[in-house]
């Protein structure tokens, strides 16, 4: 059977998309469906490359949020200064920059530099998690973006030299303490039940 998965569509506001309105392509790119919508082929050519090389892709996110961008261009990238950047730097992959992601040949690339890790930070462009589910997938990406949102508000103070960075191996040990959280039947009934229930009060008649 060929392999296909949904996608956003382009041109839509993220609280605009519903479940109904995602956007079903095969690993070339082609639609599968009757839809108004089309896709945005840089895209494409991330998520595809992902979904294609990993079986326990149920789920990819890839966003661009001022945060994760400010961290991507960072040459040292991702510090040990918080919590939240020890419970996954171990699992985080970095990926040069290519320009706008629209050559075919770049997947194997990017499936190079995530390997077997969940995350992924695309320098100069933003950031990218994995998960099994959008439940998992999607904590995986609020630790990240929260651990570059905390190096960003640390590395405020304009002098590094005053911040504290753990040292790997402690980073070692959070990642250890807190792998549980993203196994499925756990991770995914942590911060995703509470958020369907959040969409359901503040939008109660999508069929997300």
């Amino acid at each position: 059977m060929e392999e296909r998965f949904l996608i956003n569509p382009y041109g839509l506001m993220f609280d605009e998309i519903t479940a109904s309105s995602l956007v079903k392509i095969d690993v070339n790119g082609k639609v599968c469906q009757n839809t108004p919508y089309f896709i945005n082929p840089a895209g494409f050519t991330i998520h595809s490359a992902v979904h294609m090389a990993r079986e326990d892709a149920g789920c990819v996110i890839h966003v661009h949020t001022p945060y994760g961008v400010a961290v991507s261009v960072q040459k040292d990238g991702l510090r040990r200064y918080t919590q939240f950047a020890m419970q996954v730097v171990n699992d985080l992959g970095y990926h040069d920059y290519e320009g706008i992601a629209l050559e075919l040949e770049e997947r194997e690339r990017i499936v190079r530099d995530l390997g077997e890790k969940n995350l992924l930070m695309l320098k100069n462009h933003g950031t990218l998690t994995v998960g099994p589910n959008c439940a998992i997938a999607f904590l995986r990406m609020y630790f990240l973006e929260n651990a570059c949102k905390t190096q960003i508000l640390a590395q405020s103070v304009g002098d590094e030299s005053k911040l504290l960075e753990e040292p790997a191996e402690m980073a070692d040990t959070v990642g250890q303490q807190t792998a549980p959280a993203f196994i499925p039947g756990m991770g995914d009934n942590l911060v995703w039940p509470g958020l369907m229930r959040k969409l359901d009060r503040t939008n109660p008649g999508s069929d997300a």
